[in-house]
C-alpha cells in the first residue's frame, strides 16, 4: 500500500505536526512510540544494550472508526488471543488513560494514514538518534498490541522498512503465517488456540523459524512441539534468539485466567 505524504508534513517539527493532527482530525495524539522503559518487558533489552521502542494501538476492533466498525489492526486474531491480549497487562490505575491514547492513535491510522506515518517516521528517527547518543542500538516493535503488515507499506513510493529505514531493526510477534519480510524486520509466529494455528506453528518450526507460545502455570516446559523452549521473559529482543525454538512466555494480564486453550497447560 502506497501512502502519499505531502512534503510540508515531512518537514514539520514534531510540535507543529501534532498541532496539525489535532487541527485536521480532532484527535489528541501526544506520541506514537512509547519510551523503552515504559514497558517492563522491553526494558529488559537494556541488558543487551538495546533501546526498544514499542507502538501500542487499540487491538483487534477496539480502535475501529464509527463508519468502519469491523476494521481491525489484528487480522489474524482469535477469540483466545483477543481475550488474553497484553492490552490488559500493566497497572490497572493507568489503563483508562492508556486505552484512550491507543484508541486515538488507531483512529489516526484509519482516518489519516499520511499523518500517522509522517509522525511515525519523525519519531523513529528521533529514537534512533537517542540510541546513538547513548551508544546503544535502537529496535522498534511497531505491533506491540496489533498485527499490521508494515513490510507492505510504501511512503511516497518507497518501502518504509526495507527502504527508508533499511539500517534500523524492527521485530514483531505475528499470527499471520508465512509473511515475507526484509532482513531488518524479524518476526516470530505467535501460537493461538486453534487447530489451524497449531498446524501453522508446526510448519514454522519445520522451516527453521521460531514460534512463541504462552504457557499457563509458573514453569515453562523444557520442550514443546518437538522444539526446545527458551524463556521469552528474559528479554523481548527476538532477533537474538537461536533458530528453531519455542519462545515460552508466562501468562500475564487476562491470560492468567484463560480457559480457551490460548495459554497452553503443560
Amino acid at each position: 500500500m502506497n501512502i502519499t505524504i505531502r512534503p510540508e508534513y515531512l518537514r514539520m517539527p514534531r510540535a507543529a505536526l501534532l498541532r496539525a493532527i489535532q487541527r485536521e482530525t480532532g484527535l489528541r495524539v501526544r506520541t506514537l512510540l512509547a519510551a523503552p522503559l515504559a514497558n517492563p518487558k522491553l526494558a529488559k533489552n537494556l541488558k543487551l544494550r538495546i533501546l526498544s521502542f514499542p507502538l501500542h494501538l487499540a487491538p483487534a476492533k477496539l480502535g475501529a472508526p464509527a463508519n468502519k466498525p469491523k476494521a481491525t489492526v489484528c487480522p489474524g486474531a482469535t477469540p483466545g488471543c483477543i481475550a488474553a491480549c497484553l492490552h490488559t497487562a500493566g497497572n490497572p490505575a493507568y489503563m483508562k488513560g492508556k486505552a484512550q491514547a491507543r484508541r486515538a492513535r488507531t483512529l489516526l491510522f484509519w482516518q489519516r494514514k499520511d499523518l500517522f506515518f509522517a509522525l511515525l517516521m519523525l519519531e523513529v528517527r528521533a529514537a534512533a538518534a537517542k540510541a546513538r547518543r547513548r551508544r546503544m542500538r535502537a529496535a522498534f516493535r511497531l505491533n506491540a498490541t496489533s498485527d499490521l503488515q508494515y513490510e507492505r507499506y510504501l511512503i511516497n513510493g518507497r518501502p518504509l522498512i526495507a527502504g527508508i529505514f533499511a539500517r534500523l531493526t524492527f521485530y514483531d510477534y505475528t499470527k499471520i503465517a508465512r509473511r515475507q519480510t526484509p532482513d531488518n524486520y524479524h518476526l516470530i509466529y505467535s501460537l493461538a488456540e486453534t487447530a489451524r494455528s497449531m498446524r501453522e506453528a508446526r510448519a514454522e518450526l519445520a522451516a527453521g523459524r521460531n514460534v512463541a507460545a504462552v504457557f499457563a502455570g509458573r514453569r515453562l516446559p523444557a520442550e514443546y512441539l518437538g522444539a526446545p523452549v527458551i524463556d521469552g521473559d528474559e528479554h523481548d529482543y527476538i532477533p537474538a534468539d537461536p533458530a528453531g525454538v519455542v519462545r515460552g512466555l508466562k501468562a500475564k494480564g487476562a491470560a492468567r485466567g484463560d480457559e480457551s486453550g490460548f495459554a497452553v497447560a503443560v
